[in-house]
């Protein structure tokens, strides 16, 4: 199976507008690899907040920045890659690659997770599916004044936190 090393991988061009539902499960061309039409409109959703990358790529940017950096994680970048998967501390994606991640969620130089990530999976993990999660978090939200919570997290937790609660007793009832 063909995965994706990096967003430029997928096609360049945006999906085409006013296709009727059937064309759409079309593929487009680009590079011998197959590329289903929706997926081009999720990776550009993600592309002004750093894209999406694979787990094998992840590492590979964690192990490559704390090299700049000048020091070494506690774990092996593939392993705490592994940790944040299976303990479900990341949001990742299902796509015809394998799982990709977004990288705003991310502190490649210290091989961490963002701060305002865990909190907000909290609120969000029980009523949104991996791609409902993902999507919120680059969509505009009304009870942010229309900012993206990928945006407004690093400036005004509490108000992405407070947009999360809301969006999560809208879609579960609780």
């Amino acid at each position: 199976m063909l995965r994706a090393r990096s967003l430029s991988q997928l096609p360049d061009k945006p999906a085409q507008r006013g296709l009727p539902a059937a064309v759409r499960t079309i593929f487009t061309q680009r590079a011998n690899a197959a590329v289903p039409l929706h997926w081009l409109s999720t990776a550009a959703a993600f592309s002004g907040t750093g894209g999406l990358v694979s787990g094998d790529d992840l590492a590979e940017l964690i192990r490559h920045r704390c090299e700049v950096a000048g020091w070494l994680p506690e774990s092996l970048p593939v392993s705490l890659v592994a940790r944040w998967i299976v303990s479900r501390a990341v949001v990742s994606l299902d796509s015809p690659w394998g799982p990709l991640f977004p990288l705003f969620q991310f502190n490649l130089p210290t091989a961490s997770l963002v701060d305002a990530m865990a909190p907000l999976l909290d609120e969000l993990r029980p009523v949104f599916d991996d791609v409902e999660l993902a999507l919120w978090f680059v969509t505009p939200n009304d009870w942010l004044g229309g900012a993206r919570p990928v945006s407004a997290m690093h400036h005004s937790l509490p108000a992405v936190l407070q947009a999360a609660r809301a969006d999560r007793f809208v879609a579960g009832g609780h």
